[in-house]
């Protein structure tokens, strides 16, 4: 069988297989958020965050778009997003905006049980991805207000053939599978571009381009190819790679903190970043504004980590034992 004939059945075997997975995920979220939104819960909660959102230049509904990607994650996100968009008019700044800020936090229950198990403090690492995700949206309004740019409407892709013309249960339900049909071949394009991404090499580039930097900020030479794996293909990833060698004891505890805390600002910088925009967002924002505000934020961390003594980082920011003669 010939090789591209090979790749081609592998990658929509992988698409079925994480497209069951997010159907999953999805279809319960759909159907609460819709339920939510007929008995007027939605309403509420868009009352009570109206004050938070407006900090952001978002519409209130939105909210219910953030709490279940706090909660859930991105594809829970998209699957509330698409109940909630069509009666909103949101425009790519909007988009950009909220995008971000699901970058930098979402599914946190599930990435930050994996920084807790490296012995990166749990309640730290959660307040600088919630302390990220707010300076961004609201900083990244602020720009794109004052400057009056990417105020045109947003081309949500994730929300493809949503209508919002039937009201009954049959238009929602045929919306919803318009949606979801449409959600398969956005998601089939992204597994094969991250294909084609790493056939061509492009993963190997950015590990010899970012590995010099990450040791500038204190990740050690062991740990920074892990972390670049964890900024281009995921926490859930790097983070996975971090804990093995965290358990052989190979690497030392600063370097294993300041890890995890860039991967919680920066990871999965290939497939979130297309995620978000089939959400709609613009790359200004979603990729090259989230790396600078990543490093900026990143940099005061590693200043005052590397010049804490062992006994207070291991007291309030690091809780295992390592190895001393890790690197």
């Amino acid at each position: 069988m010939p090789k591209f004939v090979t790749q081609a059945r592998d990658v929509l075997r992988e698409s079925l297989l994480a497209y069951w997975g997010l159907l999953k995920i999805m279809v319960p979220v759909m159907i609460i958020v819709e339920v939510a939104i007929r008995f007027g819960l939605v309403e509420l909660i868009s009352i009570w965050c109206e004050p938070f959102m407006s900090f952001f230049g978002l519409p209130a509904e939105l909210a219910v778009v953030l709490a279940t990607n706090l909660l859930v994650g991105l594809y829970g996100a998209g699957a509330a997003l698409v109940a909630v968009a069509p009666e909103l008019e949101l425009t790519v700044a909007n988009m950009t905006v909220i995008g971000g800020m699901i970058l930098f936090a979402h599914a946190l229950p599930m990435e930050q049980t994996i920084v807790r198990k490296t012995g990166t403090s749990f309640l730290f690492s959660t307040f600088t991805r919630l302390f990220a995700m707010i300076l961004y949206g609201w900083l990244f309004n602020w720009i794109y207000s004052s400057l009056d740019v990417l105020q045109e409407p947003a081309t949500i892709l994730i929300a493809a053939g949503a209508d919002n013309t039937d009201d009954s249960w049959t238009g929602w339900i045929i919306s919803s599978l318009t949606g979801l049909f449409w959600i398969f071949w956005i998601l089939l394009f992204l597994i094969s571009l991250l294909r084609i991404l790493d056939v061509i090499g492009f993963t190997r580039i950015m590990t010899k381009v970012l590995t010099p930097p990450l040791r500038l900020i204190g990740v050690g030479p062991n740990a920074a190819p892990l972390t670049i794996i964890g900024i281009l293909l995921g926490l859930a990833f790097g983070g996975a790679l971090i804990l093995r060698e965290v358990e052989k004891g190979v690497l030392k505890p600063k370097s294993i903190f300041l890890s995890m805390i860039f991967m919680g600002y920066c990871h999965s910088m290939i497939e979130d970043t297309l995620i978000i925009l089939a959400f709609g967002g613009d790359l200004s924002g979603i990729l090259i504004g989230r790396i600078v505000l990543s490093i900026i934020l990143i940099l005061p961390v590693s200043y005052v980590v590397l010049r804490l003594s062992d006994d207070t980082f291991n007291k309030f920011l690091f809780s295992a034992k390592k190895d001393p003669k890790a690197v």
